[in-house]
C-alpha cells in the first residue's frame, strides 16, 4: 500500500520549543518562494523571515522535490545553517546542512534576489544560475554536479503557521503490519475502509505539521515506501538526515522515497537517548523478517510485547530512543 502525504490539519499551540513565528515588525519580513524550479524539473518551497536591519535570515522552512541524485529535503535550522550576502549583485541566501554539523555530505541551497529584501521590492525575481554553477541559484552536494534555478522569485508572505498534527497508527491483521500517518487524507482513507483491512489501534503520537517555523534541534521526518517487487509493501520514517541518505543510497531498488518531510519532530541525544523537557520518547522497533515493517509507539509496556514476539529495538541510548515527540498537555 503506497499511500502520498501531504498533511492538512488544525492550528494548534505548541511548547516543545520556542518557535512562534517571528512578529511582524517593520525589519522582519516574511518571504516565499514562487515558483522556484530547477533545471531537472524539480521544484522548492517554503518561507524564510528575514531581518531588514542586521541583514540576515532568522527563520526558515524551505523544501525541495527529490531528483535523480537528490533526495528530498527540508532546510530548517535543525537541518541546516544560513549565510547571507549583501553586494552589487543582490542579496544572496546560502542554507547550508554543514552549518548544522550533519554526518553527511555537505547539501547547499543558494537564493540571490535581484532586489533589496524590503516590502516594496516584492515580487522579487531570482537570478538565475549559469551552466558553470555561478552567480544565481543552484542547490548541490559539496557543490558537485549542481542542479540550477531557471525560474522563480520570493514574495512577501504572510508569517507561517505553527501547526501540530496527530501522528495515527493502524494496524492490518492479514499483513501483521503496522502503518502511521500524519497525513488527514490518508487517515481518512483507512477510516473508511477505502483500502480494507486497516484499523485504528488507538495509539498515537503529536508532532509539527510540515513548514511550521521550528529551531533547533527539530528536523523534518522522510518517509520511504517500501516497494512489493522487492516483497516489503511497507513504510520507514526516519526524522535523522543520515539515516535518510543512507536508505537512499543503499536501497534504491526496494526503498522509494515518498517524501522529506511528513511530519517535524526533535532528535534525541544520540549517546543517552534523552528528549528535551516538554518532549517525549518515540520507539522503533523492526519485525526482523523479509517482509520488513517498522513500529513507532510512545509505550515501552508495549515496545516490551513487541520484543517478546520477535521485534527489534532501534534508536539511541539505553532505551534506543529513536525520536522526540512533542508531549501531551498535562
Amino acid at each position: 500500500m503506497s499511500i502520498r502525504n501531504r498533511v492538512v490539519t488544525v492550528t494548534a499551540v505548541f511548547a516543545l520549543v520556542s518557535v512562534l513565528a517571528a512578529p511582524a515588525t517593520a525589519a522582519l519580513h516574511h518571504w516565499a518562494l514562487s515558483g522556484v524550479t530547477f533545471d531537472d524539473g524539480a521544484g522548492a518551497r517554503g518561507v524564510f523571515t528575514y531581518d531588514d536591519v542586521t541583514q540576515t535570515v532568522v527563520s526558515w522552512n524551505i523544501s525541495v522535490d527529490a531528483g535523480v541524485s537528490y533526495l528530498p529535503f527540508t532546510y530548517m535550522p535543525g537541518d541546516s545553517g544560513v549565510v547571507t550576502t549583501v553586494d552589487a549583485a543582490g542579496t544572496q541566501i546560502l542554507f547550508s546542512s554543514a552549518a548544522a554539523g550533519l554526518p553527511l555530505n555537505e547539501r547547499q541551497l543558494r537564493l540571490t534576489a535581484t532586489l533589496p529584501l524590503s516590502a516594496g521590492t516584492s515580487p522579487n525575481p531570482l537570478n538565475l544560475a549559469t551552466p558553470d554553477g555561478g552567480s544565481g541559484g543552484v542547490e548541490c552536494y559539496n557543490c558537485g554536479a549542481p542542479r540550477l534555478i531557471v525560474a522563480g522569485a520570493l514574495v512577501v508572505s504572510p508569517p507561517p503557521l505553527g501547526e501540530l498534527v496527530q501522528a495515527v497508527e493502524f494496524y492490518h491483521s492479514g499483513l501483521d503490519h503496522y502503518f502511521l500517518t500524519a497525513d488527514a487524507n490518508e487517515i481518512l482513507v483507512l477510516d473508511t475502509g477505502v483500502l480494507p483491512g486497516w484499523a485504528r489501534t488507538g495509539q498515537a503520537f503529536s508532532a509539527f505539521a510540515p513548514g511550521s517555523p521550528n529551531d533547533v534541534p527539530i528536523r523534518p521526518v522522510c518517509r520511504f515506501y517500501g516497494l512489493p517487487s522487492a516483497g516489503l509493501a511497507s513504510h520507514f520514517y526516519s526524522a535523522d538526515p543520515a539515516e535518510c541518505l543512507r536508505v537512499f543510497d543503499l536501497f534504491p531498488s526496494s526503498w522509494q522515497v515518498e517524501a522529506g518531510n511528513v511530519f517535524q519532530v526533535a532528535l534525541p541525544d544520540t549517546s543517552t537517548g534523552a528528549c528535551a523537557t516538554g518532549s517525549q520518547p518515540v520507539y522503533r522497533v523492526f519485525n526482523n523478517r523479509t517482509d520488513v515493517n517498522h513500529r513507532y509507539m510512545t509505550s515501552l509496556a508495549i515496545r516490551a510485547q513487541m520484543e517478546a514476539a520477535g521485534w527489534v529495538r532501534e534508536g539511541y541510548g539505553p532505551e534506543a530512543t529513536i525520536m522526540c515527540a512533542v508531549a501531551p498537555s498535562p
